[in-house]
This record gives structure tokens, C-alpha cells and sequence, in this order.
């Protein structure tokens, strides 16, 4: 297998060329995992980032009671800053919402000398950033808004991410999160989930073409939903070339 084919392919507009250097230059491994792995559990020892290559990733906190909310999804392309020296302990549980291909970045790997990785360095700063922009749109909606619109604002910031990264079929995309993550990401319960997606379909706003995909049929009406303008959610949440 050609792990330089395997880890620029999905990157496409936002990582253009960075890939290819690092695995030349930084000696990055190609690692995979199935759905339902957790790579890493929320307190373990931990002072690396990862870099999501294929699939979708969850990070999470739990309660003692057993509750979860996820607080970001990984796509292809992001990075999550998993620990570092000075922090050296994971804040959050890492799970595989689907089969995933990912890298792991050693401290090492990130601060070495080289082009290459200094423009890492910047990726992974502003990735930070965007996490920030999604993180706080999120939180924004599960403190002062209702359940309809924290799922339509789920869906459009997903929809928009995979569409930067050419991972659409027009309004159409893969969809591996179960409803039972998708209440964990939005704050809800399985309930709340299955009867807001199955008024937004009956409503003609959501489509499922199949068991696997979701289509978001009527975007206008779901970003009034969502209080979004996706033009300027667009500018705080995807990263311009790198």
C-alpha cells in the first residue's frame, strides 16, 4: 500500500502537499482502527496529537453516572491535540464513529526542524482555531437553544466540512454516527433525536436516500432553523489552504 496515495487523498483543497512532505520528511505512519475502538481513554497518560487521515472520530467527556457528550467530530484532515509534555494527560476519550486511518504526531515529530514541519505547526494551530469556532457554536446552541436547532446545525456544519473536503454528493453525504451519538453530540436523548429528524423529513428539510447517507433537502430552512449564515460560519470553521 502506498501510504502517501492513502493520506493525501483526503486531504484534497485543505492540506494540499503537507502530507506528502511529512511522510517523506517526517516518517508519519499510516495506523487504522474499527468502529467502536477507543484509541484513547479521558485521563490517560498522553502527550502526542492525532491526525485523522479516513473515517470519523468522536471526543467525548463522561459522567460518573455514565452519561456522554461528545464535544467535537473529527473528519478527515483535523487534528485533536490528544496531550502534550507540559499537559500530559488526555481531557478527552477518543472513539472511532466509523473505520478509521489516522497518524499519530509525537512531540518530537511537530517540533523537529524543516519546512515541513514548521507549516504542521501552523496547520495544527489553526486547526485549534476552527475547533474553537465549532466548539463555540455548539455550546452557544445546547445552552439557549432548542433541540431542532442544535440537530439542524449539527448536520450543516458537517454537510460543510465534508463539502470542503469534496466528501459530498450535492446536499447528500455519509452518515455513520448512530442517533444515539448524534444525541450524545447535541445534548439529547434517543427520543428527542428520532422524533426531531422524523418531523424535519416529514417536513421535506432531511432525506435518507439510504440506512447509511443523509441528505439535506431544503438548507434555507434549516440554517433559519440552525440561526446560521452558512457564508460566515463557512469563514470561522474550514481552514484556507495550507
Amino acid at each position: 500500500m502506498d501510504i502517501r496515495t492513502d493520506l493525501a487523498l483526503p486531504f484534497g483543497r485543505v492540506h494540499a502537499g503537507l502530507v506528502e512532505s511529512l511522510v517523506d520528511d517526517g516518517g508519519l505512519r499510516l495506523l487504522r482502527a474499527t468502529r467502536g475502538t477507543i484509541l484513547t481513554h479521558e485521563g490517560d497518560a498522553a502527550d502526542h496529537a492525532l491526525l485523522l487521515v479516513d473515517g470519523w472520530l468522536a471526543l467525548s467527556k463522561t459522567l460518573a453516572t455514565g452519561d456522554r457528550q461528545i464535544i467535537d467530530v473529527m473528519l478527515p484532515g483535523d487534528f485533536a491535540m490528544v496531550g502534550t509534555r507540559l499537559v500530559a494527560v488526555a481531557a478527552c476519550s477518543v472513539e472511532a464513529l466509523s473505520d478509521i486511518e489516522y497518524a499519530v504526531i509525537r512531540p518530537a515529530q511537530a517540533n523537529g526542524p524543516g519546512d515541513s514541519r514548521a507549516r504542521l505547526r501552523e496547520a495544527m494551530a489553526a486547526s485549534i482555531l476552527v475547533i474553537q469556532a465549532r466548539t463555540s457554536e455548539l455550546l452557544l446552541r445546547l445552552g439557549r437553544s432548542s433541540a431542532a436547532s442544535r440537530i439542524a446545525y449539527a448536520l450543516l456544519e458537517l454537510h460543510m466540512r465534508l463539502e470542503a473536503l469534496g466528501r459530498t454528493r450535492g446536499a447528500t453525504f455519509d452518515f455513520p454516527m448512530t442517533q444515539e451519538k448524534l444525541g450524545e453530540f447535541t445534548g439529547l436523548t434517543n427520543v428527542h433525536v428520532c422524533r426531531t429528524l422524523r418531523r424535519f423529513e416529514r417536513a421535506g428539510l432531511i432525506a435518507h436516500p439510504d440506512a447509511h447517507s443523509i441528505a439535506l433537502t431544503d438548507m434555507t430552512a434549516l440554517c433559519d432553523i440552525a440561526d446560521i449564515d452558512l457564508e460566515m460560519l463557512r469563514t470561522q470553521i474550514l481552514l484556507s489552504r495550507v
